[in-house]
């Protein structure tokens, strides 16, 4: 057989093709195969590690799919590898994996929620605690804050942190200018395709707490029970113990869904594993096989209570590495067949196999929670027009139906989506100067101060 690297360089080529194309498909699989393996055995030997001895109890939701997940690995371990088996374990794994991340994007919507609660306690933190105010002058304070943004050249970094800063201090925009700003960036999107208007869409309903999945995948009541709390209280006539109940519950809130975002990450992996190792298993060339029957072995044991990890994966070090290292040099044939040959693979009835590991590399990608398959469309501009218009109607009747700090905390994170609206060293200046003389009393600004430099680093 011909070395692989002839053979990608051929197809590159557009050269013998009909005898190219199997045999590089069979041996990507081969290849993604085992490094999916290797990575169903890490991920499932830490989430054995959680729950055997850290005692990491996974949300019950969670757990039932987790427990199918184990389910399929363990039909893997058996050795059954009929089409139909093949298949109906795929549908299932994809299936929990499409659960996962729908339920991360509802959690994602709760933290969002969260930010702005955050933002709104913040300010009113100093009506109830002690907050040692400094008579720093603000000329130098403004300094002081203009050298941690322009500290470093890279501008990307520079916009950051001015849109962190603008974050922090009072926002003293008014609704119509920031829904001026909104508008404005949505018309840089003509003639973009509908992923690109629908990511900036959601990334500002996101960022203004207007996001929500589907009921179905918001399945974590404790946190909404706390959310509800948050949502539904009068921050306007607010007395000392309701406030500290708030924070608490704040708190308490946060620590739910920061430990639901990590547990539906391993999960999301180990699904991510699993689903590669299915999609590619039938096509393993015989060396494949071979190298992959060592790691399932592993994952049997593992299955089976084996502990002792050091025995389990001895002899394993730096093949991960090895084999990931390969996939980035390999890869990039499949997008050459994608764009250039779909034609014979199909003509090789090949189109399974090849679709199978376009999913694959996108499960092997270091986007976790990626989709599986990725929508190529065009839109006219009547399509950004509509999503633009109906933004705008939601964020307008947001703004009708909150108070004046959750509207500024929604006005405060949408800024952190819109580009910068200050480039040079005196309009920062002069912004930062302004917001903190128009201060309404020394603990919003104290406040303020405190924010900026919590994210100095």
């Amino acid at each position: 057989m011909s070395d692989i690297k002839d053979i990608e360089n051929e197809i590159r080529k557009g050269k013998n093709l009909e005898i190219n194309i199997p045999v590089y498909l069979s041996s990507m699989a081969s290849l993604y195969g085992e490094f999916a393996l290797h990575n169903l055995a890490m991920s499932l030997s830490m989430q054995i590690d959680k729950s055997d001895y850290d005692d990491t109890k996974l949300d019950k939701h969670d757990q039932e799919l987790y427990d199918i997940l184990l389910e399929e690995i363990r039909k893997l371990c058996e050795g059954k590898f009929s089409p139909e088996d093949n298949k109906a374990s795929v549908e299932r794994t994809i299936t929990v994996r499409e659960t996962i991340r729908h339920r991360m994007e509802a959690v994602t919507a709760l933290v969002d929620d969260l930010v702005i609660y955050e933002y709104i306690l913040n300010r009113l933190e100093p009506k109830f605690e002690y907050v040692r105010n400094e008579e720093t002058a603000n000329d130098d304070i403004a300094r002081e804050i203009l050298k941690w943004i322009f500290k470093d050249e890279e501008n990307a970094l520079i916009n950051e942190r001015i849109k962190t800063a603008i974050s922090c201090l009072p926002i003293r925009l008014t609704k119509g200018k920031i829904q001026d700003l909104v508008d404005t960036t949505f018309s840089l999107y003509s003639n973009s395709d509908k992923k690109a208007i629908d990511t900036f869409d959601y990334m500002l309903r996101s960022a203004s707490g207007m996001y929500r999945t589907d009921k179905k995948f918001d399945v974590y009541e404790n946190v909404n029970e706390l959310l509800e709390e948050l949502r539904t209280a009068d921050y306007s006539e607010i007395e000392a113990q309701r406030f500290f109940d708030l924070r608490d519950d704040y708190r308490i809130a946060s620590n739910l869904v920061s430990d639901l975002a990590d547990e539906l990450t391993d999960l999301q992996e180990l699904a991510n594993a699993l689903l590669a190792v299915l999609l590619t298993r039938q096509y393993f060339t015989a060396e494949g096989e071979k190298n992959c029957e060592k790691v399932l072995d592993i994952i049997k044991n593992l299955i089976s209570g084996e502990a002792d990890y050091d025995k389990l994966f001895g002899g394993t070090e730096g093949r991960i590495e090895k084999l990931n290292e390969r996939i980035n040099d390999e890869e990039s044939v499949l997008l050459v067949i994608k764009e250039h040959y779909r034609k014979q693979v199909e003509e090789l009835m090949l189109t399974v196999q090849f679709e199978r590991l376009l999913m694959t590399c996108r499960l092997c990608g270091e986007s976790t929670f990626a989709e599986l398959i990725e929508e190529e469309s065009t839109i006219d501009d009547a399509y950004l027009e509509k999503v633009k218009t109906e933004f705008a109607k939601d964020l307008e009747e947001l703004f009708k139906n909150g108070g004046r700090l959750k509207n500024r905390a929604v006005m405060a994170q949408l800024l952190r989506e819109l580009p910068v609206m200050l480039s040079t060293h005196t309009e920062v200046m002069e912004y930062v100067r302004h917001a903190l003389d128009s201060c309404t009393d020394a603990g919003e600004r104290q406040i303020s101060i405190n924010l900026i430099r919590e994210c100095y680093d």
